[in-house]
């Protein structure tokens, strides 16, 4: 039995069916505070019954409780965009970051990664090898890649570069350490 009735599915009510616990489980969080409700098969008579109460106990607790925070809402402004994007963002270009890959080896290997999300909404990813390219060149790779990837593109090859480059310098050091 799923959580659907009629078709349609029951949200925030799931079936449990473990060893000798069988019945509906209600959960429902509100600004951080988590509410939780199980509706035995047994207790209710039948699954059909229990399921039944859980809809109702579900549907008494979203009028009593306040509407659920919009997790957008605070990167409605610019400003608090390009603060959520800099908190993140340790390169300076979006997009363009320092990662430490381990090898089968067990070797930690430093790498320039590049980021981007296609016109269909999927993500993808580059990632070029500072010890085969050097730290500007891997970086310079991405930055192509990232170039050709953006329409239209933001910022030109060179201009990344000079903007990621000395956050990456810095990054490559502490990581060397």
């Amino acid at each position: 039995m799923s959580n659907t009735k009629g078709g349609r599915k029951a949200r925030n009510v799931f079936r449990i069916d473990v060893r000798e616990t069988h019945g509906w489980q209600v959960r429902i969080q509100r600004q951080n505070r988590s509410y939780s409700q199980f509706f035995s098969d047994s207790k209710y008579g039948s699954p059909e019954k229990a399921f039944e109460a859980a809809v109702a106990y579900r549907d008494r607790l979203l009028e009593e409780l306040p509407p659920p925070i919009d997790p957008t809402l605070r990167l409605r402004t610019p400003e608090a965009r390009q603060k959520a994007l800099a908190a993140i963002n340790r390169s300076g270009i979006v997009g363009v970051g320092f990662s430490m890959k381990m090898t089968r080896q067990g070797q930690r290997r430093p790498y320039v990664q590049g980021y981007w999300t296609d016109a269909e909404g999927r993500r993808h990813s580059t990632s070029r090898s500072i010890e085969a390219h050097g730290l500007e060149g891997a970086l310079e790779l991405v930055c192509r890649k990232l170039y050709e990837v953006q329409r239209p593109p933001k910022l030109s090859v060179e201009e990344m570069v000079r903007r990621a480059l000395p956050a990456l310098q810095r990054l490559y050091q502490q990581a060397l350490q």
